[in-house]
């Protein structure tokens, strides 16, 4: 996805919005069942039963489809965090990155075309600011979390879990590198690189 999409003008009739959930759908369906390169315009329309000047009412080529659907997976995947969070026993930083990681993979095996994009869309700027909000957003709730637990002090710097949380998402990035299947080497090596970094900045803290 290399081109800067306009951004659409949400619709306001209730047929118009289950016309374009429809498209989003289809377009993840396809993805997650075929990959990426199969979701065409044409495809989509076909999948989502509707007719090609009626996809593109709505949205102004397949770039603005996807970064519309990474939207969605960024919401979905956040709520799904943030609900998991609420039931999580921690003790340690390890603790929770541990759990994040196993989290954030699992969504990403059950739905292959999130991966696929947020691994290999960043050239779209769209994707690019969703990358980069979703990355702060949950690194501030972490640093809240560890806050609230009295795993850190309150006044911690809050980089602190930004560094860990790119690191992680640096980590599944380079575990879908080049392979049509999920690396499990790559996440175990990088797994105990973050975890190492979780457990410097806790002795850090501690003296």
């Amino acid at each position: 996805m290399t081109t800067v999409s306009v951004p659409r003008r949400a619709p306001v009739q209730a047929r118009s919005r289950q016309t374009v959930a429809r498209i989003l759908d289809a377009a993840a369906a396809i993805a997650d069942e075929q990959g990426i390169d199969a979701a065409t315009t044409r495809t989509i329309a076909d999948r989502a039963g509707v007719s090609y000047p009626s996809l593109y009412r709505f949205f102004a080529d397949r770039d603005a489809i996807f970064d519309e659907l990474m939207e969605r997976h960024c919401s979905e995947i956040d709520a799904r965090c943030v609900a998991a969070e609420r039931t999580w026993t921690i003790t340690s930083i390890a603790d929770l990155l541990n759990n994040e990681i196993d989290l954030h993979v699992d969504y990403y095996r059950r739905h292959p075309s999130a991966a696929g994009m947020w691994m290999g869309g960043r050239t779209s700027p769209t994707v690019t600011k969703h990358v980069h909000a979703r990355m702060r957003t949950l690194a501030d709730r972490l640093h809240n979390i560890l806050v609230d637990v009295g795993l850190i002090p309150a006044d911690t710097d809050p980089r602190a879990m930004l560094v860990a949380v790119e690191m992680a998402d640096r980590m599944l990035e380079l575990s879908y590198r080049d392979n049509s299947e999920f690396d499990e080497a790559i996440l175990d090596i990088g797994r105990a690189a973050l975890l190492a970094f979780g457990e410097s900045l806790a002795a850090r803290l501690r003296t």
